[in-house]
């Protein structure tokens, strides 16, 4: 249930949304309640990311607005690349989302294909609610997150929307990657792909943690680093002597079986999400959501 309070900050983003000539037509509501909780609340910090997350939508639109779940090259890398996010939420309200290779040939990476399927996950998971019944119980939160929140009014109770999760923590399998699995990265996409994560994502990256590093993990980490935010590097766990580390840092049960976990077998698990793609696939492919303007598009977004 949604607060009367916060209710009025959602109908006047909408508005704002629906008046706004640079923007798409239409916006998902849960979508516009995700950018809000991601910005704690605050509605002029929200119309600034949204403003820029559909602008690199739009500068990228063979990943963000030619897609088709059904498309014969996605479903492809879905059963190249694993991408599953797990049901529930760790006792600080994050969900959690598993990487792995599912089939180790480096010749059926396609990286830019892979990131236009990852978008469309996300896409597709952020138009649900995380959970249908609030949390009761208090969560823990960083020095960093409550001094952020008083300042953003977010400790009025009024304001919490405890049916979308507090942030997203990542789960990365390297164990299977190699050098030649890196070298078909497309670094144009992969300089996209951070910078919507870091600058435009609807909801807050806390933590990743790779699991299963391999012997060159240097090597790899070289690679991507540059890509990277320095705050955003620090957030990053890498787990190089088996998986008890990981389970200090999350909930084991939370996890997939073939991770010594309960929740459940990973074929399973990412089935759940291949037919909610099936089900979403109108919406994806609605440019109503998505597409911008072009008239209308200020030039102040051009380096993305």
């Amino acid at each position: 249930m949604v607060s009367q309070q916060l209710n009025k900050k959602l109908d006047e983003l909408e508005q704002w949304f629906k008046e706004n000539p640079k923007l798409p037509e239409e916006i998902d509501r849960i979508l516009l309640r995700r950018f809000l909780k991601c910005m704690y609340n605050n509605v002029e910090e929200t119309k600034k990311i949204i403003e820029l997350n559909f602008s690199i939508r739009n500068k990228n639109q063979h990943i963000f607005l030619h897609r088709d779940p059904d498309d014969e090259a996605v479903k492809a890398i879905r059963d190249v690349v694993e991408m599953v996010p797990l049901p529930g939420l760790t006792p600080e309200g994050y969900k959690l989302l598993l990487f792995r290779l599912a089939d180790i040939d480096p010749k059926k990476l396609n990286s830019t294909i892979e990131c236009k399927a990852f978008f469309m996950l996300a896409d597709c998971r952020y138009s649900e609610l995380d959970i249908e019944k609030p949390q009761t119980q208090k969560t823990e939160k960083s020095k960093d997150d409550t001094q952020t929140e008083e300042t953003s009014e977010i400790e009025d109770d009024s304001l919490q929307d405890d049916s979308i999760s507090n942030g997203e923590i990542q789960i990365c399998d390297i164990g299977d990657y190699t050098l030649s699995h890196m070298a078909r990265i497309s670094f144009t996409t992969l300089r996209m792909y951070m910078n919507f994560l870091q600058e435009a994502y609807p909801v807050r990256l806390r933590a990743m943690h790779i699991i299963n590093c391999p012997p060159f993990l240097n090597k790899m980490v070289s690679i991507v680093k540059p890509f990277i935010h320095e705050d955003v590097f620090k957030m990053i766990h890498f787990h190089t002597e088996g998986m008890d580390s990981l389970y200090e840092k999350v909930p084991r049960h939370m996890l997939p079986n073939e991770y010594g976990g309960n929740a459940g077998d990973i074929t399973d698990l990412k089935k759940i999400w291949t037919d909610k793609l099936k089900v979403k696939r109108d919406y994806l492919m609605d440019e109503r959501h998505w597409k911008m303007d072009p008239a209308q598009n200020s030039r102040r977004w051009y380096l993305f």
